[in-house]
């Protein structure tokens, strides 16, 4: 018999690295993965893996299957090159070689591993989206799960690893308004509790797209900048382009970033995803360079995706619910780490319920001791992502008073302060190598023995 019944809501990636985990590292822990959508698809294009990534999927065993449709192959990990381009001769900095490992997927094709790798044993309940749920004060009494569809299921831990749109965020953050006003808080209080349900506009917009080198002639692939094995990203003012390969080489993965900055911290009125076409996209880059020409020129439309993120949350758990992936930290791309950040949720809350020591009656307690390790670090990542899209766009301290046409003139800027800029993203990005998920996991556990031992 399972010492624990886990319920997770969401079979994104997060959801589904959250079952091999269990599988792996708690095996005496019984999980059901239920998604709202009718088949599984996944919005997006592009996925990168740096070093911790890189650790959690070892230790999961899934790797070597990964490293089979890595962008760059199985021996290569990708550098990193910042060029100015919204002028007419772009500039180059300095390469920024890997200091560590740096992976890019296709996203569906990490998708179908992870979901053929979790079939084998636990089948996904589809079709299932979340309405709401009762957590009973009793920590041996079950919480109930209750489906659009008129359906219930009950489980001992909730979960939500629902994305940014977190069906299980919108109900906790709902009940704790709720508890805040029963234990005597103000409606000021309550209305603060409740605004973290909803995820608010970043002020970005993304178009991603594909560019599949098949369907191009030779002259064309054979262009510099449909031929790097590297990230490079093409910044100027306001917007910028990012382009790294997938699929072993064989397609470009695309992504346009512009920022309407009077718009940040709203709701977005209107779809978060929809189609757009090529000349929607090309219109944004005009006078570039030519290479970023040569981008824009392949492109045959693809999707807008507006950003919107999840402010930071006071708790990713409430009791035995609790929060991972874009259900707690939904952040920019700019560092290229939201994915990452899901994993190391997954990796720190699956070690802390294969604990054997952890039971019905005290799996409060490990949620909370995840709480208090990941959600700061994955909100200080969340505000570095932040900050880098700010500098990618030459929309920092030092250049916020240039305008679109003083930059396009190449006067506003040399390639001495272009170095400068970009030493700063990579100093904004030294989390990587700062720490690593082992001795996260190694604080994690030392935290656990305390709030054991007082409990």
């Amino acid at each position: 018999m399972p010492k624990l019944n886990v319920a997770i809501v969401g079979a994104g990636l997060g959801g589904l690295t959250l079952g091999i985990a269990l599988r792996k590292f708690a095996p005496d822990v019984h999980f059901e993965i239920y998604e709202a959508a009718s088949e599984l698809t996944e919005v997006g294009a592009g996925i990168g893996m740096r070093g911790r990534s890189w650790f959690i999927m070892q230790s999961l065993g899934i790797d070597t299957i990964l490293l089979s449709i890595a962008g760059g192959g199985a021996t290569r990990t990708l550098p990193l090159h910042f060029r100015k381009s919204d002028q007419a001769e772009g500039w180059e900095a300095d390469d920024l070689s890997p200091t560590d490992k740096r992976y890019s997927f296709h996203r569906a094709e990490v998708q179908k591993v992870l979901v053929e790798h979790l079939q084998e044993t636990h089948p996904i309940h589809l079709h299932k989206r979340l309405e709401s749920y009762v957590q009973p004060a009793d920590a041996a009494a079950p919480i109930e799960l209750r489906f659009q569809d008129g359906t219930t299921a009950t489980c001992d831990i909730l979960v939500g690893a629902d994305g940014v749109r977190s069906a299980v965020r919108s109900v906790m953050y709902s009940q704790l308004a709720d508890a805040a006003l029963a234990a005597g808080k103000t409606e000021e209080e309550a209305a603060r509790l409740r605004a973290h349900g909803p995820a608010v506009f970043s002020g970005y917009i993304a178009y991603r797209t594909l560019i599949r080198k098949d369907t191009l002639s030779k002259e064309d692939v054979a262009q510099r900048a449909l031929n790097r094995d590297a990230m490079v990203i093409y910044c100027g003012k306001d917007r910028n382009l990012v382009t790294y390969p997938i699929s072993q080489g064989q397609i470009v993965n695309v992504a346009a970033l512009v920022s309407h900055p009077d718009r940040e911290g709203t709701v977005y009125d209107g779809p978060w995803t929809s189609s757009v076409s090529k000349e929607e996209i090309t219109a944004r880059y005009q006078g570039w360079e030519p290479d970023a020409q040569v981008i824009v020129k392949h492109v045959q439309g693809g999707l807008k995706w507006v950003i919107n993120v999840v402010k930071d949350l006071p708790t990713f758990v409430d009791g035995r619910v609790a929060l991972l992936g874009d259900a707690a930290h939904s952040m920019m791309p700019s560092q290229g780490a939201g994915a990452g950040q899901g994993f190391e949720d997954v990796y720190i809350l699956a070690q802390l319920l294969s604990r054997a020591d952890i039971t019905k009656a005290n799996a409060a307690t490990a949620l909370k001791v995840y709480d208090e390790i990941r959600r700061p670090f994955s909100q200080k990542i969340a505000a570095l992502s932040y900050l880098t899209a700010k500098t990618n766009h030459f929309s920092g301290p030092e250049y916020a008073h240039m305008t679109e046409e003083q930059s396009a003139s190449g006067t506003m800027m040399t390639s001495e302060q272009l170095r400068e800029l970009v030493a700063k993203i990579r100093a904004q990005a030294d989390w990587h190598n700062a720490s690593t998920v082992a001795e996260d996991k190694e604080a994690a556990f030392r935290v656990l023995d305390e709030a054991l031992k007082k409990a």
